[in-house]
């Protein structure tokens, strides 16, 4: 019934906002990683779709947080789904290795791009 209908609501809401939240996030990351570095973004009067370095950092800033708590709010609303799906990973051994492997490749890059 109506709670039913609220809840869908809440969820679809929250998927919105997450995919919101990572288009512009992308995009002001996008805009970071060519930005020059230091303080000669400024000196340069350099912008990338009408934004400074700084509005650019304090938007992916700011969407940043904002994601953080949409997603504990995604992951709380899709629980018993979360539970079931990583139930079901559990017993069937070839995708466990698949997500594995994904994960793994993602962690390893994230480390190579930082020089950790």
């Amino acid at each position: 019934g109506s709670e039913n209908m609220n809840r869908r609501f809440v969820k679809t809401t929250t998927d919105v906002l997450l995919l919101i939240g990572l288009v512009v996030m992308g995009i002001t990351g996008i805009g970071m990683y060519l930005a020059p570095p230091g303080r000669m973004a400024r000196a340069k009067n350099w912008t990338y779709l009408g934004l400074d370095k700084h509005t650019l950092e304090d938007i992916h800033t700011y969407f940043g947080f904002m994601m953080l708590a949409i997603v504990l709010l995604h992951l709380t609303l899709n629980w018993k789904q979360l539970k079931s799906l990583l139930n079901d990973l559990s017993k069937n051994k070839s995708d466990a290795i698949i997500v594995m492997t994904a994960v793994l490749f993602v962690i390893v890059s994230m480390l190579i791009y930082l020089n950790i």
